[in-house]
């Protein structure tokens, strides 16, 4: 079975993928329900857990996808 780009894209999107992406856009989506106005290292680490993904593996360059998938979806 192949899949279309679009498909893909929606898999990775929504982390059901393992890709370095998909990982780091599961994190962004649990990150986004949250309440408060700003991020703190807690939370983070928090998030990166519930979506069974290392926080000590996100480099400088992670933390930028990040950031910039959460101005994205929020």
């Amino acid at each position: 079975m192949s899949f279309k780009p679009w498909q893909l894209a929606a898999l990775e999107e929504y982390g059901y993928m393992d890709t370095n992406d998909g990982l780091i856009n599961r994190v962004a989506y649990t990150l986004a329900k949250s309440p408060n106005d700003s991020i703190d290292t807690d939370e983070f680490r928090r998030a990166c857990i519930a979506c069974n993904v290392d926080p000590d593996s996100f480099t400088q360059s992670d933390l930028l996808k990040l950031q910039r998938k959460l101005n994205e979806i929020t």
